[in-house]
């Protein structure tokens, strides 16, 4: 294994810091609004894709599992973090923000859901969901001119029971942020934790995107929603204005740029390693890191591709194997934790480098930091946390992945059809979702609810839409590696599942 040239070698201690450095990220821990998990300053990287998701313009934010929303949304809550935010994007105005929390899904952020389900009781959605939004919104409005008063949910449903002095108020909080110059933004995330039954559920959102909607006459209060993409595509919103926000939201994409700018990033500003991480670079003839966060705009190693290439074959090496045949390093990550929608977290992303950083350190790397066979073996990791975390949104996947364990793929559907028959697969699914009172893997009409035969071609598309399964164009069905090693599926020449 060929490293590329650099200005002189680097020191072996400074390859040991750098991979103890990779070897204690921390990307499989969500991030919440608040708390001790809340956004730290020394984790920011904001790729200039994320602009339109922090806009204060921007109503709607969709991203995948692991793609970024709470941090995002803790990072616009918390002080330190949301100047930081403003430095970095200076043309969206976060310096001149007040931001309040609707929702948040923890202690201490926004309303709760026992608040939820107190004053919108189960089966009262319509009647009462819409009204208790407005008592969250004018709460969160008032804290702009009372700052030091705590009101409660039920202060606020009583206060403002007349829609004219909700009105009112609002106008009036309007005005005040005008004339500062200022703009209120109410967060909403982690709206999944409001309520485990998906038709409670969809009640609920269609109305907080109603109340949400009605803010649009109001010049200086605006309100941001953080989603997932399958959660707006399952759940039966009947919200009208529902095409209009869809084709306004932003997506939290992440591209190979972004992920290595992501975790150079981390690397510059670790308190351990930074020294370390800036004489590699320096022997690399890659310059020196930015002195201070404001400045990762501008560094290369943030979004230059052909230099963050050259970063990563001195730390990894050119090649996965002996030579080109097996892939490059920089590349081979990227392309094997896309789902099958074309989407990469950096949680994924993380947890690979993470894990390969670990694998290194119990072996002979020599002048690598990470060595191609731990890259592999991050793979397998990556897989395995993401069929887990999958498995809490869908408690009935490993039921319905578990029988397709050994088939090769890309394989004819019937083959997949025929491995769920045999062990009664859809019925087992939609038992374990019923039990569990998650969405079902496949639509049951009322009439049908007894009849789930001949379902598999329904559950196979659901696996599509969730980007588990790819249909190629020869009709065979394909399984990204991301999930395929986790649910030891083979493939001819692809990584195998087991160590």
């Amino acid at each position: 294994m060929s490293v590329r040239q650099r200005s002189h070698p680097p020191k072996p201690e400074d390859i040991t810091a750098i991979r103890e450095a990779i070897a204690r990220f921390d990307p499989s821990a969500s991030t919440t609004i608040v708390g001790a998990d809340k956004a730290k300053l020394r984790d920011v990287f904001a790729p200039m894709a994320h602009s339109k998701a922090l806009d204060p313009a921007t109503t709607l934010v969709l991203g995948a599992r692991g793609a970024g929303k709470s941090f995002w949304a803790s990072v616009l809550y918390n002080k330190e973090t949301r100047e930081l935010a403003s430095e970095l994007y200076p043309r969206l105005g976060l310096d001149r923000l007040q931001v309040q929390i609707g929702f948040g899904g923890v202690s201490r952020a926004g309303v709760s859901k026992g608040e939820i389900d107190q004053y919108v009781p189960n089966g009262r959605e319509k009647v009462a969901a819409d009204r208790f939004w407005q008592a969250v919104i004018v709460r969160a409005a008032i804290a702009v001119t009372e700052p030091n008063t705590r009101f409660n949910i039920r202060e606020m449903l009583n206060r403002f029971a007349d829609p004219e002095d909700w009105a009112e108020i609002m106008a009036e909080v309007d005005d005040v942020l005008t004339n500062r110059g200022e703009t209120l933004l109410i967060v909403f995330d982690a709206l999944d934790a409001i309520s485990e039954d998906w038709g409670r559920l969809s009640a609920l959102i269609d109305a907080l995107m109603r109340a949400v909607w009605e803010l649009r006459g109001f010049n200086a209060i605006r309100a941001k929603l953080f989603m997932r993409p399958d959660q707006l595509s399952e759940l039966t919103l009947r919200f009208v204005e529902l095409p209009k926000l869809r084709s306004g939201a932003a997506k939290l994409g992440w591209r190979q740029s972004d992920l290595y700018g992501l975790m150079f990033a981390r690397l510059a500003f670790d308190e351990d390693a930074s020294e370390a991480f800036a004489r590699f670079l320096k022997s690399c003839g890659l310059g020196t890191p930015p002195e201070k966060q404001e400045k990762l705009r501008t560094w290369k190693l943030s979004n230059d591709e052909t230099e963050q290439q050259k970063l990563f074959e001195s730390m990894a090496g050119q090649f996965m194997g002996a030579g080109p045949r097996k892939g490059k390093t920089f590349d081979w990550p990227y392309n094997h934790l896309a789902d099958g929608l074309g989407d990469v977290t950096p949680r994924s992303f993380l947890i690979l480098m993470q894990n390969a950083a670990e694998r290194s350190q119990s072996r002979d790397a020599g002048a690598l930091v990470l060595m191609p066979q731990t890259i592999r073996d991050g793979l397998r990791e990556a897989s395995k946390v993401r069929i887990e975390q999958l498995n809490t949104e869908y408690p009935w996947i490993k039921r319905v992945l578990q029988p397709l364990a050994g088939l090769r793929v890309p394989a004819e559907p019937q083959v997949f059809f025929d491995a769920w028959i045999e062990n009664a697969t859809v019925a087992a699914a939609v038992k374990i979702a019923t039990r569990e009172n998650a969405l079902p893997p496949v639509l049951i009409a009322s009439s049908r609810k007894s009849d789930l035969s001949d379902r598999e071609r329904d559950l196979a598309e659901r696996l599509t839409k969730m980007g588990v399964l790819t249909s190629r164009p020869d009709g065979r069905y394909d399984m990204p590696d991301l999930f395929r090693i986790g649910a030891s599926l083979l493939k001819k020449g692809g990584v195998t599942p087991k160590i």
